[in-house]
């Protein structure tokens, strides 16, 4: 017999942060994509640094039945670095769930094979391996469309540097002091254009941030299905909180699963934390 309750309870149920989404209430359905599942989840440590990655499918696309489209990889290096990718394939493109696995296979693949033996690498070299695969997987480069964030961090003695680079819109923060702060600053002086700019063949030159870390904050990368409840919503307060200090890798996913309404996109976050 079916019961007439769907989902989490008790500690599981997801936090509501204020009206709850319709869709939160009702049966997933399954996505037509086997290969890709409806979520995933990363953890671990790297030195003074802790990290943490999720990726998983809005309510809405679970209701409706539709693959997520947001793609994550972490990955650490010889011990020195961390490198991080997150992809937030373009909704209307058919194959966009493509698109951003390979977005975030190929930078991070090209860091890899990069890194070793460099003494600088340009992140806007990874960018353009992630456009060319997206770009040659088939026809119509268009149906892959996906944005691109990748981070790379490096490990220091008592602050660690990192590198943000960007194609389209998702977003990057420090997370400092309990406040969540942008990286990369809305554009001045341009009229917005309404489409995200994305791989493959992006219509501006990538945005790129650079800073350092220092024990107690944090670079986080996301989709839209967090930076913009984190930017608009109480969940910043909420995630800020949360995130003082590196949760378990359960508790990290429970936290990303917060419930309100509107905000039903797939969620998506990498964040890196200097621990002392």
């Amino acid at each position: 017999m079916i019961g007439s309750v769907w989902g989490d309870q008790g500690v599981f149920r997801p936090r509501e942060l204020g009206p709850p989404s319709l869709a939160a209430r009702m049966p997933w359905r399954l996505d037509p994509v086997a290969d890709v599942p409806d979520t995933v989840v990363e953890a671990g440590r790297v030195g003074a640094l802790e990290v943490r990655a999720a990726s998983t499918r809005g309510t809405s696309h679970r209701f409706d039945g539709v693959v997520r489209q947001d793609a994550v990889g972490v990955t650490e290096l010889g011990g020195r670095y961390v490198l991080a990718a997150v992809a937030d394939g373009v909704g209307a493109a058919a194959d966009a769930h493509r698109g951003a696995q390979l977005a975030v296979r190929h930078a991070l693949g090209y860091l890899a094979w990069a890194l070793p033996g460099a003494a600088a690498v340009d992140l806007g070299h990874a960018l353009r391996a992630a456009d060319r695969a997206v770009r040659e997987d088939g026809p119509e480069p268009g149906s892959r469309s996906t944005t691109l964030t990748v981070a790379l961090v490096e490990l220091g003695s008592a602050q660690h540097r990192y590198q943000v680079a960007r194609v389209g819109d998702s977003p990057a923060f420090l997370l400092a002091d309990g406040a969540f702060r942008p990286l990369f600053d809305p554009r001045v002086g341009e009229i917005v254009d309404p489409r995200t700019d994305s791989l493959p063949s992006p219509r501006r030159p990538a945005e790129t941030a650079a800073g350092v870390l220092a024990a107690g904050q944090a670079l986080v990368l996301a989709s839209d299905g967090i930076g913009v409840p984190v930017q608009e919503t109480e969940a910043g307060a909420y995630l800020a909180t949360a995130w003082v200090e590196p949760p378990g890798p359960v508790a990290y996913l429970h936290q990303l699963q917060f419930d309100l309404r509107t905000f039903d996109d797939d969620r998506t976050a990498v964040v890196v934390w200097a621990v002392s």
